[in-house]
């Protein structure tokens, strides 16, 4: 359950023992605001919802906690690092992309922030092509941390060994895959 205001100031002022009067001598204001706070018919500023918590003997504490419902490419790094095979990684990678697919203008949100390195340079290299390839498309940004050190592979990687999936990747790999060594068909970019 989310906090509000109110139910913080309500909370507390009960656990301090204090009726709304009481609170308001001790916070300097009068009980109608008090009770209007309290009710949420008015909103108080955070430095008069400090002021009156800090009356009851409370302190007002801010914090954030990341949104679940958006999967970023650095919360998939880790994901693929622990996974077991590559079939359990490609599945976790196709994955994201649907999420991506339905991120709209969140999008720059799901690939700011630079993953950390996977531990197997095909997916390191795979990370940042997505990046780069997502950002395009979108029109958006390219984020700078895609041409990173270790983001790119020496030879080939076919991610599907399978002769036609091989030639159909020759054929159509997106220039952010391919540039990086990740042989990858758009159509399966496009299917996820």
């Amino acid at each position: 359950m989310s906090s509000t205001p109110a139910t913080l100031l309500v909370a507390a002022r009960r656990n301090a023992g204090l009726t709304q009067s009481q609170l308001a001598g001790l916070a300097n204001t009068s009980q109608s605001a008090v009770a209007a706070y309290e009710s949420g018919r008015r909103q108080p500023t955070i430095a008069v919802l400090d002021r009156l918590l800090r009356a009851a003997g409370f302190q007002l504490s801010l914090g954030t906690e990341r949104r679940a419902d958006l999967l970023r490419l650095a919360d998939l790094a880790p994901l693929i690092a622990a996974a077991v095979d590559d079939a359990h990684r490609l599945r976790l990678f196709f994955e994201f992309l649907r999420g991506a697919d339905e991120a709209g203008a969140e999008l720059p949100l799901l690939i700011a922030a630079e993953p950390a390195p996977v531990g197997d340079p095909r997916y390191d290299a795979l990370l940042a092509a997505t990046a780069e390839h997502l950002a395009l498309h979108a029109g958006f940004e390219v984020p700078d941390w895609v041409l990173s050190d270790g983001r790119c592979l020496d030879r080939f990687w076919w991610v599907s060994e399978l002769p036609s999936a091989k030639a159909q990747a020759l054929l159509h790999s997106p220039a952010s895959f391919r540039s990086r060594g990740v042989m990858l068909d758009s159509h399966d970019l496009e299917a996820a």
